[in-house]
């Protein structure tokens, strides 16, 4: 026998063992990818064209030449739609492999080797086989028939849509699944190279070089299994996973790329598009809409942080999860998984619930809890950096007999005006709080006794100026003050009591006026300012 066709015997027997233990490995492997089975039977079909391959080349006769390829022919014409399914459930297109559509894609290489086994009778898949007359070995010439056409395009068809699907997939994986999609892109581009160089008659005798290629996609295969954990560590399936979840996912290369992303993640951001994948996330997103702090995009790298974006003239709140993905052998992350929630809805409720536990309903400013709070605070750290502080109370005049008069609602009226009033003249700093039902508390953290005293004049001067509109006609409307300045070690509860005893005082004196805790003094120009008190008209009394 010529030592060429020896190679290719040997080859082709070669590929069909590689193929059998192929199959044989898979099967006893653990994995939860879904196309596994279909794994196995695209490997015995291959099978079956090599070792038919090998007999072919190793008969004597025509009539055995046509028994091996009419044996071919139950495994061929099966291998590139097999390897199509196969490609459909590693990209996550499962819903293209249902049952009925898996008789659909099998039903032509089905029809093919029902052909073959009848071509004598119909010859549509060859017309004719005779064997070479140049060939030093027995070798077949072929007229190729209609069916041969048919099959061949089908073929031919299933490993491009497949190549497709995988270099399109490509662009969305990882560094550590790539290993997995080149070696399957290999597997279906090496078979149809081979055969497009066969179909041109540029083999010797017309010899078909596609079964000896097989056994180097097998090796291909075998590599990628136990080297990159192909068909058991397969990329995430993102009809199954990514596309279900209802938070956002990105996915980022080492190289902090943009790998892949769900509807989610898109609907979250606009303008993530497919024309993003394979730039980096820092040129992705549009610095303006985070704040300075956020504009260097560091928290895509952060385990756990909350993110404040502009979108659409819109303030929206995100908390941006960043995990590392490693591969197998561990070492440096391969990439990461970026969880994006959007918790704007939540923040906002928190907001709301924080506020309705620190302000007053009505007025919105500060609750007595928490002007308590913020008093104390503000107390202690006046203390250590020898800061004045002063503390006042003050209510409203007569109100119970607004209320009886006019209503509750006039009441909520003039409360809202003298909150509103007081605001006028306070400063940032200041600490303004509801203490009671008509009575309230400022702290005024920097202003001295004199500072505080003026302040309060001018409060009690905004509120008799005149009546308040309501809705039951103009109310007169005063105030009575008291007022206490800090001391070291003088807590606020004893501030706020030598406060209340002043207003007990201005009360006493007539209403309308301030009045300074016992032992307080003012200098002699507050002191004359002070004199004469503003009657209820707002008119300095005789």
């Amino acid at each position: 026998m010529n030592a060429a066709f020896s190679t290719f015997i040997a080859l082709f027997a070669i590929s069909g063992v590689l193929s059998i233990l192929l199959a044989v490995y898979v099967s006893s492997r653990k994995t939860r990818f879904s196309g596994m089975h279909v794994f196995i039977w695209m490997s015995i079909a291959t099978a079956i064209y090599t070792f038919g391959s090998s007999m072919e080349l190793a008969s004597s006769s025509l009539d055995k030449i046509k028994f091996w390829i009419s044996f071919e022919y139950l495994g061929l014409p099966f291998i590139s739609p097999l390897n199509l399914l196969v490609v459909l459930h590693y990209v996550g297109r499962e819903r293209l492999t249902t049952k009925r559509a898996t008789i659909g894609i099998l039903a032509i290489p089905a029809v093919t080797s029902l052909l073959m086994l009848t071509n004598d009778l119909h010859g549509l898949v060859y017309q004719s086989m005779e064997l070479r007359a140049d060939a030093p070995w027995p070798l077949v010439d072929f007229v190729m028939g209609f069916w041969y056409v048919v099959n061949g395009s089908y073929t031919l068809g299933c490993g491009v849509v497949g190549m497709w699907l995988l270099a399109r997939h490509m662009r969305q994986t990882l560094n550590v699944y790539r290993k997995q999609t080149i070696t399957m892109f290999l597997g279906l581009f090496i078979p149809i190279g081979t055969s497009l160089i066969y179909m041109m008659n540029l083999t010797p005798y017309h010899i078909d070089p596609v079964p000896a290629t097989m056994s180097m996609t097998n090796l291909l295969y075998c590599w990628a299994i136990l080297s990159a954990g192909m068909l058991t560590s397969t990329p995430v399936v993102r009809e199954n996973i990514l596309e279900s979840m209802r938070d956002g996912v990105l996915v980022l290369d080492a190289a902090g790329r943009i790998a892949d992303y769900n509807k989610a993640a898109s609907q979250m951001f606009p303008f993530l598009t497919s024309d993003l994948i394979g730039k980096t996330a820092v040129d992705a997103f549009p610095r303006q809409m985070f704040r300075s702090q956020d504009a260097d995009m560091a928290f895509l790298d952060s385990e756990d942080r909350q993110v404040e974006c502009l979108a659409d003239n819109e303030i929206r709140y995100y908390r941006f999860r960043s995990s590392p993905v490693y591969n197998k052998r561990g070492g440096a992350p391969a990439g990461r998984t970026v969880v994006v929630l959007d918790v704007t809805e939540n923040v906002l409720l928190h907001r709301k619930l924080e506020r309705m536990a620190t302000h007053d309903g009505m007025t919105q400013i500060f609750n007595r809890t928490h002007f308590v709070e913020c008093s104390e605070k503000r107390l202690i750290e006046a203390w250590r950096i020898d800061e004045p502080l002063t503390v006042a109370l003050f209510d409203i005049d007569k109100f119970k007999s607004i209320n009886d008069t006019h209503g509750h609602d006039v009441g909520d009226q003039v409360i809202c005006h003298v909150v509103h009033s007081c605001k006028i003249y306070l400063g940032d700093r200041d600490i303004f709080g509801r203490y009671g039902g008509e009575e309230f508390a400022l702290c005024l953290p920097g202003r001295t006794l004199e500072d505080a005293y003026a302040l309060l004049e001018n409060v009690r001067r905004e509120l008799a100026s005149g009546p308040v509109t309501t809705s039951a006609g103009p109310v007169g409307v005063t105030a009575s003050f008291g007022l206490v300045e800090a001391r070291p070690g003088r807590p606020l509860n004893r501030l706020t009591k030598l406060a209340d005893e002043a207003l007990y005082r201005a009360k006493q004196h007539g209403r309308n006026n301030v009045q300074l805790a016992a032992g307080e003094l003012l200098s002699e120009t507050e002191t004359s300012a002070a004199a004469a008190p503003l009657d209820a008209a707002g008119t300095a009394g005789a």
